[in-house]
């Protein structure tokens, strides 16, 4: 038995909603706002744990195949949490979710608080399940992808659907796969939504979106229609991509991660337009929005562990409240586990690959022996700096030229790509790779080019068809976009930024031309070059520079030294070489010779050939 609840269904207080700032919006600019959250009320929850209403249009289906049914034992749960969970079923239960099941499948629950600390999250443990589920593919949109497209925007809004797998109706087979046991209670079904309640649609709401609800027999909305009622009542396949109404468009020309949105507009009246757009469009396909967790008319607003607003996107890390006083990891799953929380922010951290490479040639026996750990805690101490300090990058705007600085050391190719305001360059992204081996053997001008390739490579679509300009030390470059005697890789890595509009700048110094860079977050090249000086991998594929052996003679050695050189160039089949002979101690020159031959045969020998 459940206990009885006194209030099953809390209303939703509008008047609660987190409209605009306090110090930039006015009275009447936020009753216009609210008054939109008003008139669609019905599809707001203010409760974390009130239960969503079903879903139209979208129908789960799970297969097995032929795997035999499990059913695992129910998990434990504290008291105090017991009642929370009580009063969760019986809200499913309340609304025709969820129902009393005989299933020979069951999957536990597990409890986990949300980040109010008092409403609870049930999730099912199917990972049983999964194993024998024949799953189907679904890309997601990229989270980078969902992070450009704010450059024009002064005023965002962010909405968090309610619950939404609560609200997806299932097959007859899928409710019996997906039934799930709770302790001292009894085992749980997911309910599907009647065909005569899905074709339930608000007038008004037909009216905005254009649909007539006559024509339902001539539309592409009705034959989906009679799709799915069909599919739940019997155990069928699901058949994918049932099509939607042909009259509806895209609403703000964005995608949403899941049941996350955020959107951006230049006014406020745009946001509210756009706003009552969305809510139309989730009104007609009966999507529930959480009150609490939504904002609306913000300068910013945090989005997938970032922070949206005019100036910029930064990262907003989780770990980043307790990495600063965090220690260094005693073992190598502690050091792999840092790293893989600053993967997600990689884009925010100058010279990333640089000050990590140390770190990932850790072996488990040298963190646990404490011993040759000075520039791996160096490396830790950086990156934690880095991570706190939250950069700010700013919106790719494809309207303006975009700059590139490459930066290149013995064993990375980083850069820095950013876009000048005001006669400012601002970082935009920052990427970054370990060379590979034989990558190190480069000169440092070739791994500039290397660097720049990677930024045309990761952000391709980003910067295709816009004016590129490149900032770089070495000449390398330049000559490669004309020369027309170029070979080997040259010609290869030529034709690939043949299809760029690059305009390339030799700097030497970073104050040379280039007085921006300094007070624009971007650290100056000669300040990186120190950095990876004292950060050189040891081992692995990363590998420093060889100890070149000096030997010494005493200053009274008497005695004679040969130098001599050689090139040839085969496509014309010319050489020429020299060779000088000195006398030590003084250093005299007593011969010198030079050469040049016509008709050359350049024979290729390895050195232990000689």
């Amino acid at each position: 038995m459940l206990p009885e609840l006194k209030d099953l269904s809390p209303k939703c207080d509008i008047f609660k909603a987190d409209v605009g700032d306090p110090d930039r919006t006015t009275a009447a600019e936020e009753k216009k706002l609210r008054s939109i959250l008003t008139y669609h009320r019905k599809i707001f929850l203010g409760d974390g744990n009130a239960a969503p209403a079903p879903a139209r249009g979208v129908v789960c289906d799970l297969d097995v195949g032929d795997a035999k049914p499990v059913a695992q034992r129910p998990r434990s749960i504290a008291p105090h949490i017991m009642l929370k969970v009580y009063e969760l079923l019986k809200k499913l239960l309340e609304t025709e979710l969820i129902e009393f099941s005989v299933s020979a499948w069951a999957s536990p629950i597990v409890i986990v608080l949300k980040k109010n600390g008092v409403d609870i999250r049930m999730y099912i443990d199917y990972r049983v399940v999964n194993g024998f589920i024949q799953l189907s593919t679904y890309p997601l949109p990229l989270i980078d992808d969902l992070l450009i497209g704010f450059e024009s925007a002064m005023w965002f809004m962010s909405l968090d659907m309610a619950s939404g797998f609560w609200a997806i109706r299932m097959t007859e087979r899928a409710k019996l796969i997906s039934a799930f046991a709770v302790i001292n209670n009894c085992l749980w079904g997911f309910v599907r939504l009647s065909a005569e309640e899905e074709k339930l649609v608000d007038q008004d709401v037909l009216e905005f979106l254009g649909l007539d609800p006559s024509e339902r027999d001539e539309s592409e909305r009705e034959k989906a229609e009679r799709r799915v009622p069909i599919l739940t009542d019997k155990i069928t396949a699901f058949k994918r991509d049932i099509p939607a109404p042909y009259q509806m468009g895209p609403v703000i020309g964005r995608s949403s991660y899941i049941d996350d949105i955020a959107h951006g507009a230049p006014t406020w009246d745009q946001l509210c337009e756009d706003l009552n757009a969305l809510l139309f469009r989730l009104r007609y396909w009966n999507i529930s929005v959480s009150l609490p967790k939504s904002e609306f008319g913000k300068l910013s607003i945090p989005y997938l562990s970032h922070e949206i607003s005019a100036e910029g996107l930064r990262a907003t890390p989780k770990i980043a409240k307790g990495v600063q006083d965090l220690p260094f990891p005693k073992t190598l799953k502690g050091v792999q586990t840092f790293l893989g929380s600053l993967n997600y922010y990689h884009k925010f951290i100058e010279d990333f690959p640089v000050v990590a490479a140390v770190l990932y040639e850790l072996t488990d026996e040298q963190v646990r022996a404490g011993r040759d750990l000075f520039k791996a805690n160096d490396a830790f101490e950086i990156l934690k700096r880095k991570i706190v300090s939250k950069p700010l990058l700013r919106h790719p705007d494809r309207t303006r030229p975009f700059v590139i600085i490459p930066h290149a050391n013995q064993w990375a190719a980083c850069a820095v790509i950013g876009q000048e305001y005001d006669g400012v360059i601002h970082p935009v992204r920052f990427t970054g790779r370990v060379l590979n081996d034989a990558e190190l053997r480069y000169h440092v001008a070739e791994k500039e080019v290397v660097a720049v390739m990677r930024v045309l490579d990761v952000f391709q679509t980003l910067v295709q068809i816009c004016l590129v300009k490149v900032f770089t030390r070495h000449s390398v470059l330049s000559w490669l976009l004309k020369s027309k005697t170029a070979d080997g890789r040259f010609v290869r890595w030529g034709v690939i930024l043949s299809h760029w509009n690059l305009e390339v700048h030799k700097i030497q110094r970073d104050e040379d031309g280039l007085p921006a860079i300094l007070g624009a977050g971007i650290t100056p090249r000669e300040h990186l070059d120190e950095v990876a000086e004292s950060l050189i991998p040891a081992k692995g594929r990363v590998k420093a520079p060889p100890v070149i052996s000096m030997e010494m003679l005493e200053t009274d050695f008497t005695g004679y030294v040969l130098s001599f050189d050689g090139a040839a160039k085969t496509s014309m089949r010319q050489g020429s070489y020299g060779c000088i002979i000195w006398e030590l101690p003084g250093w005299n020159i007593l011969a010198a010779h030079g050469f040049i031959l016509e008709d050359v045969t350049v024979m290729t020998l390895s050195i232990t050939d000689c």
